[in-house]
């Protein structure tokens, strides 16, 4: 796998700024990081009979109610009403 990677869209895309001395080197690392999960994902996997075992239920704790006062819950929080958390719209 030896392909060429468009520095400048990347570091557009992440927002970062990479000096030009460093984006061949970026470029070696970024294309390494591709050939390794690229490896990964052709390794010849066993399928789980069934994937619900992969976690032991044992170690998992029952839920609890814990019944706290309306202020500690949203004591902290940097906007409030009601009692309840006020968040900016996400959604036009």
């Amino acid at each position: 796998m030896d392909e060429k990677f468009d520095i400048e869209y990347l570091e557009a895309l992440s927002k970062l700024k990479i000096d030009d001395a460093e984006k061949e080197k970026f470029a070696k690392d970024f294309a390494n990081i591709v050939k390794f999960v690229d490896q990964i994902t052709q390794l010849d996997l066993p399928e789980l009979e069934d994937r619900s075992k992969a976690v032991c239920l044992s170690q998992l704790r029952e839920d609890e109610v814990v019944e706290k006062e309306e202020c500690d819950v949203v004591a902290n929080a940097p906007k409030k009403k009601d009692g309840c958390y006020v968040t900016p719209m996400v959604v036009e």
